[in-house]
């Protein structure tokens, strides 16, 4: 995989362990990129696996994972992580940025999940890369991607979101992509604020 990418994501992924490590002006090193945006979409991606009748995932560009390892409520209901109430038996955790999970994960899996990640790869790498995520998943990919600048900047002054289009432009990549995987069903939401999300797209060929 690192062959495929260019320098500047090279360099994107030091940035991006250093924040983690050391965390920002914005977040102590705990929470920053912890995975928090998960809580968002467990009901989602619950659906989809029961529909896809999945029993796998990979969670890529997961942070530091705090659902996978705390409990979490839904509509009451207590549960020990999102894996139980997700009821899956195997799961694999990827983020090039976090020691604990910068294993890349060489090996196939019923769905990939990758929420609020791909706006941060450099534009020049954002097709391979979701190709990447097409590519590791059995039955469906789940992708959420945010359309607006964010809050945070890189050390150098850039704003972390380095690669924004509007939800038509991700539509357009990501149907392209979807024609060299048939049986992948892709679930797309593009967020195009903070406060809502639009542009949620199936594209299946």
């Amino acid at each position: 995989m690192k062959n495929k990418f260019s320098e500047n994501y090279q360099n994107l992924i030091k940035i991006y362990a250093d924040m983690h490590n050391n965390g920002t002006i914005w977040d102590d090193a705990e929470s920053t990129f912890d995975g928090k945006s998960l809580k968002y979409f467990f009901s989602p991606i619950k659906q989809i696996i029961d529909l896809t009748k999945s029993k796998s995932l990979i969670d890529f560009g997961c942070g530091k994972a705090k659902f996978y390892f705390n409990k979490i409520k839904i509509n009451k209901t207590e549960y020990k992580n999102v894996i139980e109430f997700w009821n899956i038996q195997d799961y694999f955790l990827y983020d090039p940025g976090v020691d604990k999970f910068s294993t890349y994960p060489n090996i196939k899996m019923d769905g990939v999940v990758c929420i609020d990640v791909i706006e941060h790869i450099p534009p020049e790498d954002v097709i391979n890369f979701i190709d990447e995520i097409f590519h590791l998943a059995k039955k469906f990919v789940f992708i959420v991607i945010s359309c607006y600048e964010a809050k945070k900047q890189l050390p150098d002054g850039r704003n972390v979101h380095i690669s924004i289009k509007n939800h038509k432009e991700w539509e357009k990549i990501i149907s392209k992509i979807k024609v060299k995987y048939p049986n992948i069903s892709p679930y797309v939401i593009c967020s195009t604020n903070r406060d809502g999300f639009e542009g949620g797209f199936t594209a299946v060929s």
